[in-house]
């Protein structure tokens, strides 16, 4: 599938720093973001491995990204097993009005911008809510791993539609970025080409854990749902409400289906993350929960938005002279917490 390189020696090279040179045009990259596999592993931390830079996967900046704690850090906290274990999955960000009332999540892609639903922050400006990373029960806000960032600009993408779902994206620029811990770190962009059908990928986020229940979860779910193909996807949603005549737009995909296991009110903003092939706790972000028809119903899946396809749109205004105070590399305003 990809194409053979040399392989270089790199005999004489002592162990790498993440992201440094380990021979002639190579460098240390995460395991899995490497098209031909391991080379010269030896030469780089345990989690990295040496790659020619023509055999790189294109993924978000900066280079340690989408690693997540399979372990959780708090090996004393109690968890369900429908839970994430504690900063799990250190991209996911809780979006608070008035430092206590949760409304969405949203997904941390660099030091200083959170990708969201657009239907969370369409009416609200930088002043009405903050955003925590580092979260993982909502209830416990003074949590020492816990950091609060506001907004400095809201980026809604101008043909979102409230009805259809179309475009339902936000960037929201942070007014100070963060420093990249095992407990904040950003999640890779999806690599370009891929497929996510029928992958088993995961959402996190604090939504109700069912339609009948009362409030949102307080401790950060974890929801293991299949991604379902276009046509598919299209078959089982016209025989739903929305008709015969359903197409699904190309800036939205779908996943769920399964009974009993899904996204629910709540979640909205959250990701949706896929395992990297042969990596299983390196994860690339795939979509934004954006909604359904209910939750968990058998073979009625959930719209999410496509980031594959709206790549391109967020890249522009990553780009946009506007977001130059507040550009993500090289980082302008950072805070040591």
């Amino acid at each position: 599938m990809w194409r053979g390189v040399i392989l270089i020696s790199c005999c004489l090279w002592t162990v790498s720093e993440a992201g440094a040179p380990c021979g002639l045009q190579m460098e240390c990259v995460p395991k899995g973001l490497c098209k031909s596999g391991a080379w010269n592993q030896n030469l780089c931390q345990n989690s990295e491995t040496c790659c020619h830079t023509s055999q790189m996967l294109v993924v978000g900046a900066p280079i340690n990204c989408g690693r997540s704690n399979p372990n959780g850090l708090d090996p004393t906290a109690a968890v369900a097993a429908d839970q994430a274990k504690p900063n799990q999955f250190p991209w996911t960000v809780a979006l608070m009005q008035n430092m206590i009332d949760f409304f969405g999540a949203g997904t941390l892609v660099t030091e200083n911008v959170v990708i969201t639903a657009a239907h969370l922050v369409q009416d609200k400006t930088i002043n009405d809510f903050v955003i925590l990373g580092g979260a993982w029960d909502i209830n416990q806000l003074y949590s020492k791993t816990i950091r609060l960032r506001t907004a400095a600009r809201i980026v809604v993408h101008p043909g979102f539609s409230n009805i259809t779902g179309i475009n339902n994206i936000a960037l929201i620029v942070l007014a100070i970025s963060y420093e990249i811990t095992p407990h904040i770190a950003p999640i890779c962009w999806p690599t370009p080409g891929v497929s996510f059908d029928r992958e088993r990928c995961l959402v996190a986020g604090w939504g109700k854990q069912n339609p009948l229940a009362k409030s949102y979860s307080h401790k950060q779910k974890r929801i293991e749902l299949p991604v379902v193909s276009r046509s598919t996807c299209e078959l089982l949603l016209r025989r739903t409400a929305l008709g015969r005549n359903f197409q699904l737009d190309p800036s939205l995909l779908c996943a769920g289906g399964e009974k009993g296991r899904d996204a629910c009110r709540g979640d909205g903003g959250s990701p949706l993350m896929c395992p990297i092939l042969g990596q299983p706790t390196l994860y690339e972000f795939a979509g934004i929960v954006n909604g359904g028809l209910s939750c968990g119903q058998q073979n009625v899946p959930a719209l999410y938005t496509n980031i594959s396809h709206m790549r391109p749109w967020i890249e522009k205004q990553l780009n946009d002279e506007l977001n130059k105070p507040y550009k993500t590399f090289p980082i302008y305003d950072i805070s040591y917490d």
